[in-house]
């Protein structure tokens, strides 16, 4: 699933999508890093949602009717857990058709990586590793234990 961030584009796995569902207001995390846009409750779940916008630009993500929250499973201590995360636009689902290898990881000190850069007929993309968006020191603070509430 292609989506759009400032000017990067990113190649999410589509196995890995559960639902892209429209920006919704979400709950601000006090004390949080800036590209955790908030909180919101998908199917139940208190759900952290990351903002592309703001670890490719360092700005938020524009509040258009054309920002989508793409909702990917992502492994915890727990088992699956849904992640969002906020795009300005989501394009199309289709086969990444790849002309170049990855490389040029970009990876914020202590933020998420966001995967290596490859390149397709369209230009360059990020192809990130869902299971690597959240870093290890985040991921007890951004997901509730089944069952009770984050510690």
């Amino acid at each position: 699933m292609f989506v759009s961030a400032g000017t990067e584009r990113f190649a999410v796995p589509a196995a890995a999508v559960i639902e892209v569902v429209p920006a919704v207001r979400l709950h601000p995390l006090a004390g949080g890093p800036r590209w955790v846009a908030g909180v919101f409750v998908f199917r139940g779940a208190v759900t952290p949602v990351l903002d592309l916008n703001q670890l490719v630009t360092g700005t938020a993500c524009p509040d258009k009717l054309s920002a989508r929250i793409v909702v990917v499973g992502h492994a915890t201590d727990d088992g699956p857990a849904p992640l969002g995360l906020l795009a300005e636009r989501v394009t199309e689902l289709k086969p990444l058709a790849a002309t170049g290898a990855g490389s040029a990881r970009r990876q914020e000190t202590d933020g998420p990586d966001l995967g290596p850069l490859v390149a397709d007929a369209d230009g360059m993309l990020r192809l990130p590793d869902v299971s690597r968006l959240v870093p290890a020191a985040y991921r007890s603070a951004l997901f509730a234990r089944r069952g009770g509430p984050a510690p």
